[in-house]
């Protein structure tokens, strides 16, 4: 285990970037925590939501404009049980960790000590970055288009409008985050993990965070625990126009509609695989953000903090030239997976009527068809310019033109 050359223990928060492979360690750790425990490895929580609740607690944030009374004091719980534990070492993973001011970063390590803390931030290429923040954005029922986003995060920087400016550059900029956690912990305890581009699946991040903290991976499963795989053009262009006819319509039930019923089940089968291409950067910004990733290898290399993996490998693991914008997916494939999408639910949907009955549809099961229902509604109902290209794509496999 990862004990401190003094005989103390020591504590690894992984403070993002949150679309990092964050997810996936927040899964593999709680899903793993007896037999971290039984190798010597605390993990401080109780629940596999209360590291959200912490660091809500740490802060000071509302999330959604709400505050849960249960955060109060969420921080200092998992710091008490972290202090408490009689093993060598701890692991705590949040992204939004990374937003921490340089006062709550101090505070949180005063809460951790006499314990040795160290700060681990993973990354990739910007431009990866850029692409798995917004479609994080509309999985949370964004409807900004890519294309907008970034030309505001590149112009404006953190001051581009609110949420995405202090969002992206607040928490997925290695640079500005790991000078504020600086001033908490010394520089020889700070780690920056790197990661190639997407398609290995999360086994090099996993590989990486446990060469880091002493973890011997043969005594985790982490067998079927994915990492998010960034979403199509099609996908995320169809998601995006979806959000923007539901507005509010399924109210804080969203985030569990969608990711249960389309995210990697209802939009796949929505689409072809042939119309599945992947996402790249606008051209007149694919120069500008490897510039700007070549200067932050610049400055990481710089400071002199730890690197498990290859800075080099955030220079040479661009987003493709030659991939699809999601403004650029041509009506009729929206219209086409609109109508895959729709098919999708209710075929989803009667199933359930088979199984259950519709007699028996009550409490959660009512509001789960309510909210398929609106989903189909508005998968199902296009905008008037889909709608004709829907008419238009009618007896073509697929809406592509024969």
């Amino acid at each position: 285990m990862a004990e401190s050359g003094d005989g103390r223990k020591a504590v690894y928060l992984h403070v993002g970037a949150p679309t990092a492979g964050a997810a996936f360690l927040h899964r593999a750790l709680w899903a793993n925590r007896r037999r971290l425990a039984d190798a010597g490895v605390g993990h401080p929580v109780t629940g596999p939501n209360e590291h959200f609740g912490a660091v809500m607690d740490l802060r000071e944030m509302s999330w959604g404009g709400h505050r849960d009374p249960a955060w109060d004091g969420a921080w200092d719980r998992v710091a008490k049980r972290a202090r408490d534990w009689d093993g060598p070492t701890v692991v705590f993973s949040h992204g939004l960790l990374g937003g921490a001011t340089a006062a709550q970063a101090r505070h949180a390590v005063a809460t951790l000590e006499p314990a040795e803390v160290h700060v681990v931030f993973a990354t990739r290429d910007l431009g990866w970055q850029l692409i798995y923040d917004w479609q994080e954005q509309i999985r949370h029922n964004h409807d900004i288009t890519f294309e907008r986003f970034v030309d505001d995060l590149v112009e404006f920087g953190i001051d581009a409008p609110e949420p995405f400016g202090p969002m992206f550059w607040g928490l997925h900029d290695p640079v500005r985050v790991l000078r504020t956690w600086e001033s908490a912990v010394p520089r020889e305890r700070v780690h920056v993990l790197t990661l190639p581009a997407p398609g290995d699946g999360p086994d090099v991040l996993w590989d990486r965070f446990c060469a880091l903290t002493g973890i011997d991976p043969a005594t985790c499963d982490v067998e079927g625990l994915a990492d998010e795989a960034p979403l199509s053009a099609v996908e995320a262009e169809l998601l995006r126009r979806l959000n923007g006819r539901l507005g509010t319509a399924l109210g804080g039930d969203y985030e569990r509609v969608v990711r249960d019923h389309l995210i990697g089940s209802g939009l796949v089968a929505g689409t072809d695989a042939a119309d599945r291409t992947p996402m790249g950067l606008p051209p007149r910004h694919a120069d500008w953000a490897a510039d700007r990733t070549r200067a932050i290898v610049a400055e990481l290399r710089t400071a002199g903090y730890g690197v498990v993996g290859d800075l080099d490998e955030l220079t040479t693991s661009r987003t493709p030239r030659a991939a699809t914008l999601p403004g650029d997916v041509p009506d009729e494939l929206i219209a086409a997976a609109s109508i895959g999408v729709s098919a999708y639910l209710l075929e989803r949907l009667n199933a359930v009527h088979d199984r259950i009955g519709i007699a028996h549809l009550h409490g959660q099961l009512a509001d789960v068809r309510e909210n398929l229902d609106r989903l189909v509604q508005a998968a199902a109902s296009p905008s008037p310019t889909l709608q004709r290209a829907a008419r238009r794509a009618a007896g073509r496999p697929n809406g592509r033109r024969g």
